[in-house]
């Protein structure tokens, strides 16, 4: 075990029901400060602090947990004693998710990340680490630009002092049981950012990498067996999913498209059956699971199911109602990215670089996804059904992403402006 003395100190932003936050804690970090703004989920957080859980941990202990709106604290409410090594969290990713109206900046939650922003120019951490969904990538700025939120990030983070290098993990292959991608950015006020750990697992096995863990053998060692957690298909939806093969669900109807005449389809929500030779679809923060063949019977994956998919500990009590549950579970971070992360977070802070920030360019991977985006967008952006509309009275301006964050009032006055479309 790390002595308290020698645990690297972490403040926390949207921590949600603690998933990134158990994964720090693994790695051998303190939580100083955990700031959520749903009660409910704060709640939880109370609920699992300072006990041993069943893996042997006792998580949060002395940590503060702060049932508040970011955009009304400042870093030294976060923080009031200095020296804070990190700050991590994740802004709500709704704005920017590829399964949502993908408003970005538009929507107000999108806006959050100049929150994070701000704290980290407030505490100046000697690192940080930021968190999103992978659709944050191409996320569109206020021109309408894709990649214009991710190199706005990159560009913010660089000018407020830090070492920036971002890349897309996939959790499967790091050993999960769950295919999850997400976008992380990892900071430095010192030397060049860390690099991300080369992955330990691929789809198929070779000399260097083992083989996915699938959800059969996660079932195996891990299903449910309090049969009154289980939903089984409806009178109306069993006759039409039961014959599906695995790995395969209800087709939604595509809308037709120029470079897809026969239309943009996928699979309708709630309909998907999980194909047990490959990791778990990314749960969902929705009771509509992807459904499982097991034990003979059909049904869906269940709340304790998906809290182990993620990586909680199997007794984490989970507050609020059963809409909350799920939401918390599902929308959580997986535990393994916080514990590898950190990791690396904790072996770069052993041997802290005394140089200044170096820029790094960012990833020719990304680069890629947005170019393929902007062209996808330019060939078939008028047909979809989304499109990106800019409130009425109010010019595409950078304004939408304001150069320097003010809190509260510059939130207030973006707010303002969104609100008249």
């Amino acid at each position: 075990m790390v002595s308290d003395r020698k645990k690297p100190r972490y403040v926390s932003l949207f921590s949600g029901a603690g998933g990134l936050d158990i994964g720090l804690e693994r790695a051998g970090m303190a939580g100083i400060s955990l700031c959520e703004l749903e009660p409910a989920f704060c709640e939880t957080l109370r609920a699992n602090q300072e006990f041993q859980h069943i893996d042997g941990r006792n998580y949060f202990e002395g940590s503060r947990i702060l049932n508040a709106d970011i955009r009304e604290l400042s870093g030294a409410d976060l923080s009031p004693k200095s020296g804070i090594e990190i700050v991590v969290g994740g802004p709500p990713c709704q704005s920017f998710s590829s399964a949502g109206k993908q408003k970005s900046v538009l929507d107000p939650r999108g806006l959050l990340v100049n929150e994070f922003i701000r704290v980290v120019e407030e505490l100046q951490p000697k690192m940080f680490l930021f968190e999103n969904v992978r659709g944050l990538v191409t996320a569109r700025d206020a021109e309408g630009e894709p990649g214009g939120v991710i190199r706005y990030l990159i560009d913010r983070f660089y000018e407020a002092g830090y070492s920036c290098r971002a890349m897309l993990l996939n959790s499967a292959d790091y050993g999960s049981f769950q295919r999850r991608v997400r976008c992380f950015i990892i900071g430095s006020r010192r030397g060049v950012a860390p690099n991300f750990p080369s992955p330990t697992h691929q789809k198929q096995a070779d000399i260097f990498q083992h083989p996915w863990n699938p959800l059969k053998i996660f079932l195996e060692r891990n299903a449910d067996k309090d049969t009154r957690s289980y939903v089984y298909p409806t009178e109306k939806l069993r006759p039409q999913i039961h014959g599906l093969p695995d790995g395969s669900g209800l087709k939604s109807k595509g809308k037709a498209e120029k470079t897809r005449p026969g239309g943009h389809w996928g699979y309708r929500q709630g309909t998907f059956i999980a194909d047990l030779n490959l990791p778990a679809r990314t749960v969902t923060g929705s009771s509509s699971q992807d459904w499982v063949r097991w034990d003979g019977v059909l049904r869906r994956l269940t709340l304790q199911e998906i809290k182990l998919l993620q990586g909680f500990p199997a007794d984490w009590e989970i507050r609020g109602t059963k809409t909350q549950h799920f939401k918390q579970v599902g929308n959580a971070v997986p535990t393994v990215f916080g514990e590898l992360l950190g990791g690396v977070i904790r072996t770069f802070l052993d041997d802290y670089p005394r140089s200044s920030p170096k820029k790094i360019d960012m990833p020719r991977s990304f680069r890629g996804y947005i170019e393929y985006t902007s062209r996808d967008q330019e060939r078939n952006g008028e047909s979809r059904s989304v499109p990106l509309q800019f409130p009425s009275g109010v010019k595409k301006s950078p304004k939408f992403l304001p150069k320097r964050s003010s809190g509260m009032k510059s939130f207030a006055l973006v707010k303002a402006a969104c609100s008249n479309g």
